[in-house]
């Protein structure tokens, strides 16, 4: 559930006229701009592994200017966002441009990385997940059985 019930898409530029688009739900936008600042010092010492477009910009010589406030739901936040991005502002530096790609698209798209993803967390935590598996067995055990013995009946003449 989002921390608060509107967001602001906003503009981040700089003196060398960079561009960001994104988005926020905090109250105060400049705590935003705190934040991209705090990230991309984090990923300069190294403790942060992945990196935002906006760090291509001069984050301590910039204003970040609020461009409109919309409701705090990703699928309008999404919108929004891109429409800056391709329409108003399309020589922004964002890297990452939303796409109307609905999900079974996406999945066409990225299919070999989402399995490759996958399978390293699968690997990666193959215990809890059994684990988990166990427990849920064990608390649907009832139910898992009435519904084989339902498909057992309904399907004996296959069987």
């Amino acid at each position: 559930m989002p921390r608060f019930s509107r967001a602001t898409i906003y503009l981040l530029e700089d003196i060398n006229d960079n561009r960001y688009i994104g988005s926020t739900s905090e109250k105060n936008i400049n705590d935003r701009l705190n934040t991209h600042r705090r990230d991309e010092r984090e990923h300069l010492l190294g403790i942060r592994n992945r990196n935002c477009s906006s760090m291509k910009l001069d984050l301590y010589h910039c204003n970040i200017i609020p461009l409109l406030e919309c409701n705090n739901d990703s699928a309008t936040r999404r919108k929004w966002e891109n429409y800056f991005m391709n329409k108003v502002y399309p020589e922004c530096v964002n890297d990452r441009r939303f796409q109307s790609l609905d999900r079974k698209e996406y999945y066409k798209k990225n299919k070999e990385r989402i399995k490759i993803n996958n399978n390293k967390w699968r690997e990666k935590n193959r215990e809890e997940a059994n684990e988990k598996r166990r427990e849920w067995y064990h608390k649907n055990k009832e139910t898992i059985l009435q519904r084989r013995k339902e498909l057992r009946l309904n399907n004996k003449n296959i069987i």
